[in-house]
């Protein structure tokens, strides 16, 4: 689809919203972020995964990997509560099995590496260790961030720790030593999407991209969408 077009759709969209539904999506559009991305790694709880996607929703946070190995990430509607269709959801992996043999890396974790590398992200693993820092350590200038995460269980698995460029550990003060998974991916994006929003970087997306998003976003609100544009625009619809 043509530039043109698009914004041809995007004007004619616009009428069948209401004005204060217009502002808020301008309004999320302009703090939503590609600086920061955030991976999950064989998630098996669906009220975890779907927390994430909440949090990513809240922060800003526009891309979520979705790194599927052995588990196929599932969606707690109560809990995501329709967040999932603001957000860009990446996924790697399932449904076929894995071709992975026990001893070989995980393909899906490495796909997910690779195409996080490709776009120029640091990769940035979330756990303790001895070169760690903590989210207001952690550098933004050096180029944009993705946070990994894994299971709740038994965390990242060796292929992300051995991938990070960077590792990333949440201070705490109590006898605990670990958070929630979701729990910890609020508390990380929270201080981090902070930090850049208060930072002289540009961390916005680009306007091209915003109206991507925004295409996107009102083809989704809008009853007969397709039906609206085939109608009233002679060159007919183009999916988002």
């Amino acid at each position: 689809m043509s530039r043109e077009q698009r914004l041809a759709e995007i004007d004619l969209l616009r009428r069948f919203v209401t004005p204060r539904r217009q502002e808020r999506m301008d309004q999320v559009l302009a703090a939503r972020t590609r600086h920061i991305t955030l991976a999950v790694e064989d998630i098996f709880q669906p009220h975890n995964g779907s927390a994430i996607l909440r949090s990513c929703d809240a922060f800003g946070v526009q891309d979520v990997h979705i790194i599927e190995n052995r588990n196929r990430y599932r969606i707690n509607p109560g809990v995501e509560l329709g967040t999932s269709q603001w957000l860009t959801v990446h996924r790697y992996g399932l449904p076929g099995p894995d071709p992975s043999g026990p001893e070989e890396p995980p393909r899906a974790t490495l796909a997910c590496i690779e195409a996080l590398r490709a776009r120029g992200y640091r990769i940035v693993a979330t756990t303790p260790h001895r070169r760690d820092v903590t989210p207001r350590e952690i550098s933004l200038e050096q180029g944009p961030l993705a946070l990994l995460f894994g299971t709740e269980k038994e965390g990242l698995t060796d292929t992300a720790l051995a991938a990070a460029d960077e590792y990333l550990r949440i201070p705490m003060t109590g006898f605990v030593e670990s958070l929630n998974i979701s729990v910890s991916a609020a508390v990380t994006l929270h201080t981090l999407t902070e930090r850049l929003r208060e930072s002289s970087l540009d961390w916005q997306i680009p306007r091209e991209e915003q109206e991507h998003l925004l295409h996107r976003w009102l083809f989704g609100s809008v009853r007969h969408a397709r039906e609206i544009i085939s109608r009233e625009l002679p060159s007919g619809p183009d999916r988002p």
